[in-house]
């Protein structure tokens, strides 16, 4: 009798520890699903659109680029504030502001640049916990503003003539280029009259002297003789023409 009495005690007792044994496993299978659970870091343009490069005139300016910057767990995400690693010595200050749920605007300011050519640098950003980076390519134009003139014929007497800058303008700008039109039976004196409008680099004057006198009775016109020309610029830039006369 003892010893039947043992045996059921022997067999309650493995029972309840494979039991305990199999919560034990559970627990552990519950921890290892909570360390592996759905968490990220996001840290990125907005909307993946970060332009790589800004580019700001050369005097002294701002610019503002939009990024997010939080953190995922589950369905639950959490803002983060970015840091700033490095930036150019005429970049002086960079400030964040948090209009939105994980959502930052980078502002972006720099000095003015006194110098003829323009100069470029890296601004690097930190997020804290991740440690991610992202860099933001700055360069700024320099005072120097050219603009060179070229000219050729679409079609036989039909010249056009285009002006194209270094760095897009500020203002309309207006170009007049004095030209001569020739051929053996005497010449034409005109001017080209270019506008640059405000944010591009480059203009364009047409002419067409199919229906003149001059090609009526003595033939194609033969060439062009262009000028030194004028500039009215935007008082930004310093401007001159590349040498074309």
């Amino acid at each position: 009798m003892k010893n039947i009495l043992f045996i059921l005690s022997l067999i309650i007792w493995c029972s309840c520890s494979n039991e305990i044994l199999f919560d034990i496993d559970k627990v552990g299978d519950i921890v290892t699903r909570a360390v592996n659970s759905d968490s990220a870091y996001y840290f990125e343009g907005y909307f993946n659109q970060l332009q790589p490069i800004v580019t700001l005139p050369h005097k002294k300016d701002s610019i503002r680029q939009t990024i997010v910057s939080y953190r995922e767990v589950g369905t639950t995400a959490t803002d983060i504030n970015p840091e700033v690693v490095s930036k150019p010595a005429w970049v002086n200050r960079i400030d964040f502001m948090h209009p939105y749920y994980k959502i930052y605007e980078v502002f972006i300011s720099v000095d003015a640049n006194t110098s003829a050519e323009k100069r470029a640098g890296d601004i690097v950003l930190k997020q804290p916990g991740s440690n991610k980076t992202l860099t933001v390519g700055i360069t700024q134009n320099g005072i120097d503003n050219h603009i060179m003139i070229s000219m050729k014929e679409l079609y036989s007497n039909h010249p056009i003539f285009t002006a194209t800058t270094t760095y897009p303008v500020q203002k309309d700008i207006s170009c007049r280029i004095p030209y001569e039109a020739y051929n053996d039976g005497g010449k034409y004196e005109s001017s080209a009259s270019i506008t640059i409008p405000k944010g591009e680099t480059k203009g364009t004057y047409e002419m067409d002297y199919n229906g003149s006198p001059l090609v009526f009775y003595h033939g194609d016109i033969k060439g062009y003789k262009l000028y030194e020309g004028t500039i009215s610029g935007d008082g930004i830039y310093n401007y001159s023409f590349y040498r074309y006369w």
